[in-house]
């Protein structure tokens, strides 16, 4: 058994269950379940949302230490569902490095959900929210339309740029420069609902949930550090959305 290979399978598990949304005290648990299963003398395990470490000590006496950096990813729950299937395999079975790594690839290479689908729940989240910030019909044909471009601004700038900060003020300054025009030119009526119900979009509601979660599990920096995120996120929503009304005060 490759157990340097073999940890570094670990790793990757754990690396793609962070990135797909899991909770760190889950991804931690996986860890150590996968690290007993292969008979390590003792395990040490450490995740926080963008690092994994690990240093075992194998049935031969040797001691290994991985480092993993994880960068982030978009929420995929179909993804995880299938991990923690991997993870039990894993577990039951003790596949070798070689084997262990294809599993993960079958997991890894599953097909993701279609463009529309994200576009229609885009559409739903923004316009159901304008409705429901009081919208009139006009109000919400424009709230579709910013929905519209969150989506695929979003696509777009997310293969670039992770900071929150950085990435809310983009899409929000550009969503509600646009809002605003469309109410100037009477396509809607109202900037204020508009912009109330589309930037729900944007908001990290469940980031900050996850952060308040993670720190009632003693996972204190992993907490912290979500918690922060949707702070720099509702901070950068702040500023995107100020800079057009202050530049096109005089249209509004």
């Amino acid at each position: 058994m490759d157990y340097a290979k073999v940890l570094k399978g670990i790793l990757d598990i754990g690396e793609a269950m962070v990135n797909s949304g899991a909770e760190i005290g889950r991804v931690e648990d996986s860890l150590y379940r996968l690290c007993d299963a292969y008979h390590f003398k003792r395990s040490n395990c450490w995740v926080i949302s963008s690092n994994i470490q690990a240093t075992v000590e194998t049935p031969d006496g040797e001691i290994l230490t991985q480092i993993r950096h994880v960068p982030g990813g978009e929420m995929n729950f179909d993804r995880l569902d299938y991990l923690n299937n991997l993870s039990r395999y894993a577990c039951k079975n003790t596949p070798d490095a070689p084997e262990l790594k294809a599993k993960l690839q079958e997991v890894m290479d599953r097909p993701p959900q279609p463009k529309w689908e994200h576009y229609v729940a885009g559409i739903m989240g923004g316009a159901g929210f304008a409705v429901f910030f009081n919208s009139n019909f006009m109000d919400t044909i424009v709230a579709i339309l910013a929905s519209i471009i969150i989506v695929a601004l979003g696509d777009v700038l997310g293969k670039y740029e992770h900071n929150p900060l950085i990435y809310n003020a983009i899409i929000s300054c550009v969503v509600e420069l646009f809002i605003i025009i469309a109410v100037a030119i009477g396509i809607g009526n109202h900037v204020n609902y508009i912009t109330v119900g589309v930037v729900m979009l944007l908001i990290s509601g469940i980031g900050f949930t996850n952060g308040i979660r993670d720190l009632l599990h003693r996972d204190t920096l992993s907490g912290i550090v979500n918690m922060w995120n949707s702070v720099l996120g509702a901070t950068g929503i702040a500023i995107g959305i100020a800079l057009p009304i202050l530049l096109l005060k005089g249209v509004m």
